[in-house]
């Protein structure tokens, strides 16, 4: 079956443009992207503006147009992207309307919980519900492909506008249509007015539906009329589209870019993965450029974990200066040069870790159980362990669980589906890694059979009870168990299996203060951790990731990643003599294994400074030598030897990141 464009490895550059753009010179836009090595365009079409020369009633045409001879940016662009062999998207924004079209139809419009319509810098928002986007739009996609052979079309903002561009608060929509649709959904239930809403998660999940749905016929229209046309469109994408941002007042998670795309690739590998990276900050400071470094990782980000790279600019090139594109090209072209190192890579972790899934739990559990996942993900950066994340609403589809030494579920029940694929794991031999309230049921109960308690008798999360108890090492204890760590976020008091081994050991409370009264604490008999009788499942039984994200003690990462070594055993992860600094991934293609390792020494509270060169090696277990290890960053062979079933990896200078291609035989 012949290769849709989107399947190969490409690299994107859009310019979002303003309404004041539209005569823009697309010979010069074209010279700027090619020589940054973008072989697809991505350029304003139409929507909230044409900015080609619409006929339909309900679409504005760009009146800036008329500066063009042609009158037609959109017809330009093609026709001059086409003739240069580079492919050219459309963007389309159905999120808001003129005032004059809202007034001619005001059932298009968003309704706030207020009565109010959304208005913003004089456009009016839609409902994904509503007529505009479930009729209208299909109008002006036509009318787009009767014109243009578009290589495809990337549809923004395609929700349902609870958060306006200035990041105010508007609530669910309440016009009559989305009223009537969640009454029929929910059973007759009311609309919520927010998150604090008793029918709120409903609202979540009637609205995920409504545009689970309208992508999927949108898909299906575009595909009857060009097959060949690639679609950035929610549920029912041919690429998977992630923007990265530094949104200004959200907290920095420096390696949330890998996280997305580690997760996409894992869950469906066949499905590319777009990351849009931002150039400016944040949207109210579209003319104040992201630091070079901070954007640069974007793109490191992107590629060790498989995704495909975009950056995004406002304006024609030129106009705004955004000196970052300089370093974000040589990754670029980098990438350009070595298009079979890239080609039809996989994920190859042995490790996997399980994301939450934020709709099947309430925004507050939510917010703890990515807690949890996001320290444990870094205790596995830190340890050097390649490991690759799993969607836990993908779980049941996810296609090879079997490649993985170790899976590890992070304080997060698991859908029925996803709890049968984690039973086939471990029947099939794997092993598991239970932190928190993980896999056990609303009734206290173990989703999997073989785990080492029969059942949880009490939480413990009150902060003020969680004070001053701690897990302790004990004679029995593992070498790489810490001596003494605080319990913090929630520890759950259990039943043991008959057969499960009890680890470590847990001190209870005692006084803290003031120093001359702070003693006391003895061992109460719970557990540090448990293991099942035949060892293949380990159960922390408190939040281990949450108190290394939120505490920052190396021990609490010690003692994770420990346990992932422990389970997966000797001989199967990769080792390394290098600074915590640096993440490796894995990723494997017919005939090569490919490590990415990232330095983030860079690291700043809310950016990416200039990282610091690091170097050391890799220990890697091999059935046999390679044919040869090529560093594709530095340009050269690597020094490797290879002893007793281990590949040995000399590695050069790491500044932002490496890519070792090793050949194998």
């Amino acid at each position: 079956m012949t290769q849709r464009w989107w399947q190969r490895p490409f690299a994107m550059f859009q310019t979002n443009l303003r309404e004041i753009d539209a005569g823009m010179d697309v010979e010069a836009a074209l010279d700027a992207i090619t020589a940054y090595g973008a072989d697809v365009w991505l350029i304003n079409a139409g929507g909230i503006l044409s900015f080609y020369p619409s006929d339909l009633p309900f679409q504005t045409r760009n009146p800036a147009l008329s500066e063009r001879a042609s009158g037609d940016l959109l017809g330009d662009a093609v026709e001059a992207a086409h003739r240069r062999g580079v492919r050219l998207m459309a963007r389309m924004d159905f999120s808001k309307i003129s005032k004059a079209i809202a007034d001619d139809h005001p059932e298009w419009c968003f309704i706030g919980p207020d009565g109010e319509r959304q208005v913003y810098n004089d456009l009016v928002s839609t409902c994904p519900s509503a007529d505009y986007y479930q009729q209208r739009s299909f109008e002006i996609i036509d009318e787009v492909l009767d014109r243009y052979p578009v290589d495809g079309f990337f549809f923004n903002w395609f929700g349902f506008n609870e958060v306006d561009y200035s990041g105010v608060y508007r609530g669910p929509c309440a016009n009559d249509t989305s009223r009537k649709s969640f009454a029929e959904f929910s059973g007759g239930a009311e609309l919520p007015t927010g998150p604090d809403s008793p029918t709120y998660d409903q609202w979540r999940s009637w609205s995920r539906g409504v545009l689970k749905d309208l992508s999927e016929r949108i898909h299906d229209h575009v595909k009857q009329r060009n097959p060949d046309a690639g679609l950035i469109l929610r549920d029912a994408a041919d690429i998977v589209f992630h923007e990265a941002n530094n949104k200004v007042g959200r907290e920095l998670w420096h390696p949330a870019t890998g996280a997305m795309v580690s997760g996409v690739r894992s869950e469906s590998p066949e499905l590319p993965v777009l990351v849009n990276a931002v150039s400016f900050i944040d949207m109210p400071y579209r003319m104040a450029a992201e630091r070079t470094e901070h954007f640069a990782q974007y793109f490191a980000q992107t590629l060790a974990r498989g995704g495909n790279p975009s950056a995004y600019i406002m304006g024609p090139p030129g106009e705004i200066d955004y000196p970052l594109l300089g370093q974000a090209s040589e990754i670029v072209r980098l990438r350009k040069a070595n298009s079979d190192s890239y080609a039809d890579l996989r994920p190859a972790g042995s490790i996997g870790l399980v994301r939450p899934d934020p709709l099947a739990q309430t925004l507050t559990r939510h917010a703890e159980s990515e807690a949890e996942f996001r320290g444990l993900y870094a205790a596995l950066q830190e340890g050097h362990c390649p490991f690759d994340v799993i969607p836990a609403e993908g779980l049941a589809q996810a296609p090879d669980l079997d490649r993985l030494a170790v899976l590890i579920i992070p304080d997060c029940p698991l859908a029925s589906d996803a709890a049968s694929a984690v039973e086939r794991f471990r029947s099939a031999g794997g092993r598991l890694l239970i932190t928190g309230r993980g896999t056990i049921d609303a009734d206290g109960r173990p989703q999997l059979s073989g785990m080492p308690i029969r059942r949880v008798l009490q939480t413990r999360d009150d902060p003020e009870e969680l004070k001053a108890t701690y897990v302790s090492a004990d004679a029995d204890a593992p070498d790489f168990a810490p001596p003494m760590l605080p319990v913090y976020g929630s520890y759950h008091e259990v039943e043991s299996a008959a057969d499960a081994r009890s680890m470590l050991a847990h001190l209870g409370a005692a006084r803290f203060g003031p120093p001359e009264k702070a003693y006391g604490n003895q061992p109460d008999g719970r557990p540090g951790y448990l293991v099942s009788g035949d060892g293949a499942v380990a159960l922390v039984p408190w939040t281990i990731g949450r108190c290394y994200y939120d505490l920052g003690l190396d021990g609490f990462r010690r003692l994770a990643a420990g346990l992932v070594r422990s389970l997966a055993g000797a001989g199967v992860l990769l080792t390394a003599e290098l600074d915590e600094c640096v993440e490796i991934t894995m990723q494997r293609a017919p005939g090569r294994l490919v490590l990415h390792l990232i330095n983030f020494s860079g690291r700043r509270r809310k950016s990416f400074a200039p990282p610091i060169p690091v170097s050391g090696r890799v220990r890697l277990p091999l059935s046999a030598a390679p044919r040869g290890v090529r560093a594709l960053v530095a340009g050269r062979s690597c020094p490797s030897s290879y002893v007793d079933g281990e590949l040995i990896i000399e590695l050069p200078d790491i500044e932002l990141f490496e890519a070792i291609v090793i050949e194998e035989k």
